[in-house]
């Protein structure tokens, strides 16, 4: 299996609404910021997972580590899904 085909595979499997209330939607335009403070502006949320069991971590952006969900609180609103269209 190829990279990109895991990825497809891999966005079939998200939710389209988050499991726990957030301010944030697919589409939405973020900057996500490490727990060393290190922010990364541009990313897009792609999807949520199913619930917020791993330590919080719920929320898929379209990143290098798009297999690995951040929290609401390590995410900055840049632009609304809605606003962007």
């Amino acid at each position: 299996m190829t990279t990109r085909q895991a990825y497809s595979d891999f966005l079939k499997r998200l939710k389209m609404e988050p499991p726990v209330e957030c301010e944030f939607s697919v589409g939405d335009i973020v900057t996500f910021t490490n727990e060393y403070g290190v922010s990364f502006p541009g990313n897009k949320v792609i999807g949520f997972a199913a619930d917020d069991e791993f330590y919080g971590r719920f929320i898929h952006l379209d990143k290098e580590a798009w297999w690995f969900p951040v929290r609401p609180a390590e995410l900055t609103l840049e632009c609304k899904a809605s606003e962007s269209r």
